[in-house]
């Protein structure tokens, strides 16, 4: 177990939004299964009460996970690796919570996701007296229900899990796994070439795409945006790690994402991660307001609204992420007369 404020702090918050969130989701499952806008009997009113405390419980739950989050982000890449012994950044960490961390990882992203498009949908309501959206809000709120489960469980796991007694290999073990021979490293090229192709594919046609919907709204670009948006975080995550990194580091064989989260390289890890973070919630945020506005008229101006501020947040998180991306590597290639991998092309 972590003995560390940042450990209680993640706690107390993600406690907090837990509570938070099991009232929102009592709430929700009345809304959700029982609303019926056209009755004003006292049934109903109770109903629109409890969809209004819903909302507030939810938008508190909200605010406390996202802050859970980022502590535990936080940690695992600046403080807790201090803690562990033979960890040098947050690969150590993850090493010593054995597979429960990534997997917390994983269903906190999912869960934060979700609650993200709730967040899009329940402030797009607000727009509207009529509450038209509130049942399928509610669903959408109930939907992040598992994820946060698995969150909750797996984070649990992951603290007890680690041991401050035994040492970790850390960035050793990525050496030594760069460096064996085997089958796995023989594709790395190919994963690089992909990653590689598949970002800049996608930062082409997304950057055409919001350009195009900014100065033409409504034609139809919005979903497309939307998908490859989150489709290309995939491909830009695994660039990040197999090439990008190497110009900081000035290294080739050191694949280690966390390492870019250190002080000694600027923090720039929380930057980029974040940009690409960015274009998964405004993807998201893009694919909600985008459906509410096809399928809801009364909303429909304030969806429009809303898909054009996803639009230039998705814009502005790719000019950080290629600034901070290519201009470190064009800096090698300027200084020395080729790139890392020793290609002078």
């Amino acid at each position: 177990m972590i003995w560390h404020p940042l450990v209680w702090t993640f706690g107390a918050a993600a406690l907090t939004g837990g509570v938070l969130y099991f009232y929102a989701f009592f709430f929700a499952m009345d809304v959700a299964a029982n609303w019926a806008p056209e009755r004003t009997d006292r049934r109903q009113l109770r109903r629109e009460h409890r969809a209004e405390a819903s909302s507030l419980l939810a938008k508190g739950a909200f605010s406390c996970l996202f802050v859970a989050a980022l502590a535990g982000v936080v940690g695992i890449a600046l403080f807790w690796h201090r803690i562990v012994p033979g960890a040098m950044c947050g690969t150590g960490v993850l090493q010593a919570m054995d597979v429960w961390g990534t997997r917390a990882m994983f269903f906190w992203g999912l869960a934060l996701i979700v609650l993200y498009g709730w967040h899009v949908a329940d402030g797009l309501e607000r727009k509207s007296p009529d509450g038209v959206l509130s049942q399928n809000n509610a669903r959408l709120l109930l939907t992040a229900s598992p994820f946060l489960l698995l969150a909750f469980f797996y984070s649990q796991r992951a603290l007890l899990s680690v041991d401050t007694t035994d040492p970790v290999s850390c960035c050793a073990a990525v050496y030594d796994r760069v460096l064996d021979g085997t089958a796995a490293n023989k594709i790395k090229p190919v994963i690089r070439a992909v990653s590689f192709w598949g970002s800049a594919l996608g930062s082409m046609l997304i950057s055409g795409g919001v350009i195009r919907a900014i100065r033409r709204p409504g034609l139809g670009t919005d979903r497309g945006v939307a998908f490859l948006s989150i489709i290309w975080a995939l491909f830009a995550a695994v660039a990040v790690k197999q090439i990008w990194s190497s110009y900081y580091y000035q290294v080739l064989s050191h694949p280690c994402p966390w390492c870019l989260f250190l002080t000694d390289h600027y923090g720039v890890g929380f930057l980029i991660f974040g940009s690409i973070s960015i274009c998964v919630l405004e993807g998201t945020a893009l694919w909600v307001s985008h459906q509410i506005y096809r399928n809801c008229p009364v909303l429909a101006a304030p969806a429009r609204l809303r898909c054009q501020v996803a639009h230039r947040r998705i814009l502005t998180a790719l000019v950080v992420y290629t600034c901070l991306t290519l201009f470190p590597a064009l800096h090698w290639r300027i200084s020395t007369g080729a790139w890392l991998n020793g290609n002078h092309f």
